[in-house]
């Protein structure tokens, strides 16, 4: 059952509840029912010894098996192997020097043979039906070229929050809303429309995905949310995804100047990019600021000012700003305080950009 409502169309996939593009000639070719179409689990590995166990059982213990399980070891110095132990004959290794995530995705990209690739972090889980849901969108829409959806997100050994409240999709807004955050976590994405359009920019520190994903979009790609938590977001400041705030900055930058280089951006798409470019140019001088005071760093006087004498900064960060040039040990020990009194769960999503 489906009805199309705001250029979104929802339908019932099984006991899913299910958003999606409306149907159009895709990428999907000639968009011909796939009952089982082959789904690639790729995961990126480095430093994850502790964790690949896990993730790769909660792959084996799908209700609809994977294609393959397909594991890039990006030149890490612990023992993948070990890691794995009787799981290794599960798994296909690609192993490469060290480049990065961008990097470690296109290998194993490259190595997959499946129709979509299934993304899964070394330190996350999937929920026992992630793949069937997956699947059942692609037999009701073979048209799909992503398939998102929410996840829970974890702080120990507990839920803290679910993806989908803090980060709503925006199938209605998709290619104007990607500019401004990624919507689309961890999806299964058609493999050919992947490499058609570049892989993985391997420039990023963080956001590689996002700017995939954005390519996608901003490529015409039909994206379905699956509105159930089937991915198990598991946060803990040892996780890859725990860059600094200054990381997560350059990356917004530089996507958002690749979007604007690019011919695929509508023109009120590209007034929207650049009032965001130089907002996340602004985020960007703060966050560097921040960290120079948080470090004592010897320029962390000079950011300061730099920031106070820039016009677009409001006025609670003019306030710190003045105060690191006044007192930059005195402002770097509030700094030190205000984190040693979050809750770590809270913390960590903030320095992910939630909250």
């Amino acid at each position: 059952m489906s009805v199309a409502q705001a250029g979104v169309e929802e339908l019932t996939v099984a006991d899913w509840r299910v958003s999606a593009c409306p149907p159009v000639g895709s990428h999907g070719g000639d968009a011909q029912p796939q009952n089982a179409p082959r789904l690639s689990v790729i995961i990126t590995y480095f430093l994850g010894q502790q964790t690949i166990g896990d993730a790769v059982r909660s792959v084996l213990a799908q209700t609809v098996p994977p294609h393959e399980i397909v594991i890039c070891d990006d030149g890490s110095p612990d023992d993948l192997d070990a890691g794995l132990g009787e799981l290794r004959d599960h798994v296909r290794v690609v192993r490469k020097e060290n480049g990065g995530t961008g990097s470690a995705l296109n290998a194993a990209a490259a190595a997959a043979g499946g129709d979509y690739l299934v993304q899964l972090d070394v330190d996350d889980a999937f929920c026992p039906r992630r793949l069937e849901a997956v699947a059942a969108v692609l037999a009701a829409r073979p048209d799909v070229d992503i398939v998102t959806g929410d996840a829970l997100i974890e702080y120990g050994e507990r839920v803290v929050a679910r993806m989908g409240r803090l980060n709503p999709p925006a199938l209605a807004t998709g290619r104007e809303t990607m500019l401004e955050r990624n919507w689309i976590p961890w999806p299964a994405a058609r493999r050919s429309l992947v490499m058609e359009r570049g892989g993985w920019d391997v420039r990023f520190k963080v956001f590689e995905d996002w700017d995939c994903w954005l390519r996608l979009v901003l490529a015409g790609a039909a994206v379905a949310y699956v509105h159930a938590p089937l991915y198990r977001w598991r946060l803990s400041p040892d996780s890859r995804s725990s860059a600094s705030r200054v990381a997560h900055h350059q990356d917004q930058v530089l996507m958002i100047e690749k979007a604007l280089q690019s011919s695929d951006l509508t023109p009120a798409e590209r007034a929207r990019a650049t009032s965001l470019l130089a907002g996340r140019r602004l985020s960007l001088r703060r966050a560097r600021a921040r960290d120079a005071i948080r470090e004592r760093a010897p320029d962390a006087r000079r950011r300061s000012i730099a920031l106070l004498a820039d016009g677009g900064v409001e006025r609670a960060t003019r306030a710190k700003a003045a105060l690191a040039i006044l007192s930059p040990s005195l402002a770097g020990r509030l700094l030190e305080r205000r984190s040693e009194t979050a809750d770590p769960a809270v913390a960590e999503l903030a320095r992910r950009g939630f909250g």
